[in-house]
Parts: C-alpha cells; sequence; structure tokens
C-alpha cells in the first residue's frame, strides 16, 4: 500500500467545497479563511502542553510492533471503509440501524409528514455522533499502533494525543454549523416543494425528486465530513511511509 493510495489532500476537502455551494461562497477563500484560524484554535496553556510534547527528546517504544506497518495501513483502511460503508447503507430503505437510518418515505403523504427539517436534522445528528466517536476511536487506536514502531512515531502519537482534547471543542463548534447550514438548505428545497405544489396541485412526483436530492445532499455532506475528520488519523498513517532517522 503506497502513500498515494490512501492520501488526501486538505485543500481540496468537500466539505469546504460543499459549505462553500451552501452559502454560495468561494470554497478557496473558505480553505485559506480556515488555515489563518488555524494558529487560533489553542489558548495558552493548550499551546505549553503541545510544546511541552514537541520537545520531549524521542525515547524507543515501549514494545514492539506485532504488526507490519503494511498491515496497519491495511487495518485503517478496512476501518475507514466500514464507516463509509456504514454511512451508505443508511441511506437505503431498511438498511443501516433503525436509530441510524434515513427517515422511511415511499409516498407524497409520508414526505409531507416526515419529510421535514426536524425529522431531517435528527438523522444527521445522529450520523454525526456516530461517526465522530468511531473516527476518535479508530484515531486512538492508530495512536497505539504508531507508539509500538519506532521512537519518531512514538513522539508523533503523544503530540497527536496532546492536541485532540483543544481541538475537540473547537470540532464541535465547526460541525455544529455544518447542521445549521444544512438546516437552512432543507428548509430552502421543501419550500421549493411547497411552491411547486401549490403551482401544480396535481403533480404528485415532485416530492419524489425533492426527497432524492435532499438524500444525495445529506449523504454527500456526511462523506464529506467522514473525510474531514479522518484527516488527522490518515496523517499519522502516511507517517508510517517516512523513514526513521534510527
Amino acid at each position: 500500500m503506497t502513500q498515494a493510495q490512501t492520501q488526501i489532500y486538505a485543500n481540496s476537502s468537500r466539505l469546504v467545497r460543499l459549505l462553500g455551494e451552501l452559502v454560495a461562497a468561494d470554497p478557496a477563500e473558505s480553505g485559506r479563511l480556515i488555515t489563518a484560524r488555524l494558529g487560533q484554535l489553542f489558548d495558552l496553556p493548550d499551546s505549553i502542553r503541545i510544546s511541552s510534547v514537541h520537545d520531549k527528546p524521542a525515547a524507543g517504544p515501549a514494545q514492539h510492533s506485532a504488526i507490519s506497518r503494511e498491515e496497519a495501513r491495511s487495518e485503517f483502511l478496512r476501518a475507514r471503509t466500514a464507516i463509509i460503508s456504514s454511512t451508505l447503507r443508511s441511506f437505503i430503505p431498511g438498511g443501516g440501524s433503525i436509530r441510524l437510518r434515513f427517515p422511511p418515505i415511499t409516498s407524497r403523504e409520508a414526505f409531507e409528514e416526515a419529510g421535514t427539517a426536524e425529522n431531517l436534522l435528527a438523522f444527521y445528528t445522529a450520523q454525526q455522533r456516530d461517526i465522530d466517536f468511531r473516527i476518535r476511536n479508530l484515531q486512538a487506536a492508530t495512536r497505539d499502533t504508531l507508539s509500538a514502531f519506532s521512537a519518531r512515531l512514538a513522539q508523533l502519537a503523544a503530540l497527536d494525543a496532546a492536541m485532540v482534547d483543544p481541538l475537540a471543542a473547537h470540532n464541535r463548534r465547526f460541525f455544529a454549523t455544518v447542521c445549521r447550514l444544512l438546516e437552512k438548505r432543507i428548509g430552502f428545497l421543501l419550500e421549493e416543494y411547497q411552491q411547486a405544489t401549490t403551482a401544480n396541485p396535481g403533480d404528485d412526483l415532485s416530492w419524489v425528486a425533492t426527497l432524492a436530492r435532499l438524500r444525495s445532499e445529506m449523504q454527500e455532506l456526511l462523506l464529506a465530513e467522514i473525510e474531514t475528520r479522518m484527516l488527522p488519523t490518515l496523517g499519522l498513517i502516511e507517517a508510517l511511509d517516512e523513514p526513521d532517522d534510527e
């Protein structure tokens, strides 16, 4: 498994592009703003703690790894695929757990009853919580795996661990903003549907197109969130391809 096969470029994040489309902003400019704000995410105690980890001399790994670096990459890819597959299944009628399933809608009446912003957002936020939980567990497991390979990777894992808590609150605020933008988008599409049915009361299929669009856009947003949330763990995995100075 080569580095290129696992690499995702942060500056071409689908999430940045999609959010730019939701607010009619320039996605390139959005990317620059996110980059500029990164240095503002840490307060003084956080910065001191991270600096102390970074400046600490690298010690040898606590134990030798029981798996190879190739196996570590494969485990990461399997876990990432499982998270993505679980998300995709939740949009299929009857797929995924009931708690994480896209609202089952098979008729115009059901759409007008269940296809509300509240129900759709409840599904989306439940997916967000599940994805966040699974990716945080994967990141912690990846740190443990890296720590057993070399002193350099053990130090990198320690630095990653030191950054988790300072970034957590900012991540929650950021992904809450995603929900607020999505809520506006859902409201806009539902309003479009209401206008269409008012103008043409005999159209019994416009709900199908609206539902398909809502499902598609929400699925794409969740996949983009997975990509973005996965970046720190992906960075740890890509560090396996760098030579150790030992």
